[in-house]
């Protein structure tokens, strides 16, 4: 594997963020190349704060059981040329973090090293402690928003002094609390900066300047851009750690995203877009009709296409009228979480009880609207009625609506855990591994095999594929059917709309002709199909992630012992 930051152009900087994720590397296959949109964001305010900051996101790079050592070998060389370092920490990386520290040890036992995201902001105190035992000499951890407080640890020379920083200098413990930004100060935070975009600087910009994907997959190159419009969250979801975050909403105004909106797609050629955590959107009303009619008063809904992430309770009352007005302004599908039809567990989720009746309210304006409807729904739940897991199922067959199936987690510091469920025929594997189960994060895998439960997961996933595969292909107002359509499209209606910006024109065009002569790409985790993953899983070693034995153990139990190990032999 190799690591480059970015942007290319400085070999000192002043902090060096790192997103070090090898999950899907590890199941044997390339990861997809994504942008870290928080550490973009910090990255553009301290920026603009004067200091020099590089980023290194993991994702984009090929198979390897071996990627956190070989990051380690990477900061073993690299390490002097930062004053800082900085990782983004989740219950899904924390074990490569801690293979990587170990592995730099010598050049990171005294370097100033910066702990943020979702684990920092909910066990600030047991990260802290395990990053003390690992050796490390100066920490901070931030617990919350990053901005303002990265940007005194750049200009201070000692962490101690910080407050609201959780710290650990010269054998010195300091606790830290919660930070927040006020709405002024979140209004006012910097456009994505696109020289510390990861994805546009290595995959999306150089395809666009040569006019082609190369070895890259449509796709992967042509995916959804990750952007947020406000952070925290009103709900109390028992099972999320949103708001750890910061519970009340601050907001950006539908002006500013869509001035954001134009700048990405004019100076990077950025089309697609996924609003990633966008309560606002829907919470008011008034918020999402003024930011369709600011898109469709510029003339943007010619090139954009974009989804956003929904309650179930806010899009049900929004009148039919605004499904319309969605679609207009380029949002073809609603995506929502329904959780589950069950009434108990949406209780013990703290979810509406009337999940199926929303849901239904929904797919009848989205009929009307004619736009596509994907939702979110968690099985493996103790105590859960498979008769409505099949009921809800099949409502979503009959209804051609798409089934993101989740089996449930168990993520630290949040409430479902301490609400008493019966365990007993469950087992808590920790999703941190072995290097740190102190922190608490499970997944929740059932003791015994169960093969209506695996009947219904098949079920789901193939029609699912289905739908998703048989949807229209739509470039910003275009709706793509035919060859001869698409042919129109580069040669005359895309180069000369006025409202397309140029680089936006380049990357439709390139887009269509990879529709037209399409070629197959190396295949990327998304690419796998279930036998092939399996595949993947029954070969695993010992020394797979914890995940991965977890899946092992699951498969053998619901294949029995001698059929696994038959496939065992045939794969090897």
């Amino acid at each position: 594997m190799s690591f480059h930051p970015v942007p290319f152009n400085t070999q000192k900087a002043d902090l060096l963020l790192l997103n070090p994720d090898f999950s899907k590397n590890e199941l044997g296959t390339a990861s997809a190349p994504e942008n870290h949109l928080g550490l973009n964001r910090l990255a553009g305010y301290l920026a603009e704060c004067g200091h020099i900051v590089q980023i290194i996101d993991t994702t984009g790079l090929p198979a390897s059981c071996t990627g956190p050592e070989e990051l380690g070998d990477w900061l073993l060389n690299h390490a002097g040329d930062y004053r800082v370092i900085g990782f983004h920490v989740n219950s899904w990386n924390i074990n490569h973090i801690l293979r990587a520290i170990d592995r730099a040890l010598p050049k990171l036992e005294q370097k100033r090293i910066l702990f943020g995201g979702p684990l920092a902001s909910s066990e600030p105190e047991k990260l802290t402690q395990l990053f003390i035992d690992h050796g490390l000499q100066n920490i901070g951890l931030v617990q919350g928003l990053g901005e303002k407080i990265t940007d005194k640890i750049l200009n201070r020379d000692d962490l101690l002094s910080i407050e609201s920083l959780w710290a650990f200098e010269k054998g010195q413990f300091k606790r830290g609390q919660k930070i927040t930004l006020t709405p002024e100060e979140f209004s006012h935070t910097p456009f994505l900066n696109l020289e510390h975009n990861t994805f546009y600087q290595r995959y999306y910009r150089p395809v666009i300047e040569s006019g082609n994907l190369g070895d890259h997959a449509m796709d992967i190159i042509f995916s959804s851009q990750g952007l947020d419009v406000n952070r925290g969250c009103p709900f109390n979801c028992t099972y999320c750690s949103v708001p750890q975050y910061e519970q009340k909403l601050i907001t950006y105004t539908p002006k500013r995203v869509v001035d954001e909106l134009e700048y990405l797609a004019k100076e990077a050629g950025f089309f697609m877009f996924t609003f990633t955590n966008s309560n606002i959107m829907f919470y008011e009303p008034a918020w999402i009709r003024e930011f369709c009619r600011e898109v469709i008063g510029r003339g943007m809904n010619d090139y954009l296409n974009w989804t956003a992430y929904h309650h179930p309770s806010i899009l049900a009352r929004l009148e039919t009228s605004d499904y319309h007005l969605m679609r207009k302004a380029g949002s073809d599908t609603i995506v929502f979480g329904v959780q589950s039809f069950d009434e108990a567990i949406c209780r013990l989720f703290m979810r509406p009880k009337n999940t199926r009746e929303l849901t239904e309210i929904i797919r009848q304006k989205t009929r009307e609207s004619r736009q596509e409807l994907t939702v979110d729904y968690i099985t493996g739940v103790p105590g859960e009625n498979l008769d409505i897991v099949e009921e809800a199922f099949h409502y979503f067959i009959e209804n051609d609506i798409e089934c993101r199936n989740y089996q449930l987690k168990f993520y630290p510091n949040t409430k479902l855990p301490t609400m008493n469920l019966d365990l007993s025929q469950h087992e808590l594997v920790p999703i941190t591994g072995d290097l740190a189960p102190e922190l608490e994060a499970y997944a929740i895998i059932p003791k015994h095999a169960n093969p209506r439960s695996a009947k219904l997961d098949t079920l789901i996933r193939e029609h699912s594929i289905r739908v998703a595969k048989n949807r229209p292909v739509r470039l910003g107002k275009y709706i793509i059917e035919s060859t001869e359509q698409a042919r129109q499209l580069i040669e005359e209606e895309i180069p000369e709309n006025p409202n397309i910006p140029e680089k936006v024109k380049r990357a439709m065009s390139i887009a269509l002709r990879a529709m037209l002569s399409p070629h197959k790409p190396q295949k990327s985790i998304t690419d796998l199909d279930p036998a092939e993953m399996m595949k993947v899983v029954i070969i695993a070693g010992s020394d797979a992630p914890p995940m991965v034995l977890a899946m092992q153990q699951k498969l053998r139990r619901e294949l029995g012992e001698e059929r696994f190990e038959a496939l065992q032999r045939k794969y090897d």
